[in-house]
């Protein structure tokens, strides 16, 4: 097998990945890592298949359990997304979860936010699933990352835990939503975006839930975090067809989704350099409530 970056550290992955490929009956010589953020993922070349590594962090399974018959749902109607193998999975190996996905390559790069309006709008307009969808959770991955979190001080953990709790507790829970609750992705952004035989398709399903429809618009819209336009936000309204920033509960959402892309980094901090200054960063400038842009990760 060959292994591109990170072999010390991801020694665990590098024997679950051998372990479930072998349960799947796939082939991992040549294994190639694509990333190591949320997810460990890597390459198969030689069976035009991606495997993605989770951790089996609370709830975990169950939303993996819903990414996968979600995909395959959405396969059936025609719907652009990235497809599950048709193997037994999720499997658990050496402290990972394990799922399988065909591989498609991503002929693009840096999608226009735009783009993602359209392929929201049709995926809420969906037919409702006929299973049972794991409810979105918008604070539990946060609380759970702070908790593992092995570079936080006292002080920074109690600020976000107090922030997550003010949030919930004072805010979102007296939300009134405008949109129709149903079938969300939970993480859209034009990062989950491929472009792969001429077609965009949408990825990373992790986060798929039932939830308020809203989620999935603040994420593009937050992006000005990340360098997105006034133009480009307003192109993603548009193509949309819902402008969520009229609504009062807009800042509520964009504050969760600011505390949300602390996930990542949080996971990290301590064994990459580069996660943990932009972890010091966020945290300065979320406890200062300034609007200065943050680096992505």
């Amino acid at each position: 097998m060959t292994i591109s970056a990170g072999d010390g550290v991801l020694t665990g992955a590098v024997a679950a990945l051998q372990r479930a490929c072998r349960a799947a009956g796939l082939d991992p010589t040549g294994a190639r890592l694509m990333r190591s953020f949320a997810s460990t993922v890597y390459h198969l070349p030689e069976e035009r298949v991606v495997v993605r590594l989770a951790e089996p962090t609370p709830g975990k399974y169950d939303r993996l359990v819903a990414s996968l018959r979600v995909t395959r749902w959405l396969a059936e109607h025609g719907y652009p997304a990235t497809r599950p193998l048709d193997v037994r999975q999720p499997v658990a190996e050496e402290g990972f979860l394990v799922t399988f996905w065909h591989h498609e390559e991503d002929e693009g790069d840096r999608h226009d936010p735009a783009a993602l309006g359209p392929m929201l709008r049709r995926l809420h307009d969906l037919p409702p699933v006929p299973f049972e969808l794991p409810v979105y959770d918008p604070f539990g991955p946060v609380r759970t990352a702070i908790a593992a979190c092995r570079v936080l001080g006292v002080g920074d953990r109690g600020w976000l835990l107090d922030r997550c709790s003010a949030l919930a507790e004072t805010y979102y829970e007296r939300l009134r939503f405008t949109l129709p609750y149903g079938l969300i992705h939970g993480d859209a952004h034009r990062g989950n975006l491929i472009r792969a035989s001429g077609r965009l398709l949408l990825c990373d399903w992790d986060s798929v839930s039932a939830g308020p429809r809203e989620i999935d618009l603040v994420p593009t819209l937050q992006g000005a975090r990340f360098g997105y336009t006034a133009a480009q936000r307003a192109a993603f309204c548009r193509s949309y067809g819902h402008d969520v920033r009229e609504w009062e509960g807009y800042g509520v959402l964009r504050e969760m989704r600011e505390l949300r892309t602390l996930t990542a980094v949080l996971r990290n901090a301590h064994r990459d350099p580069g996660a943990a200054d932009i972890l010091s960063f966020r945290l300065a400038s979320l406890r200062a409530g300034d609007d200065r842009q943050w680096q992505p990760f």
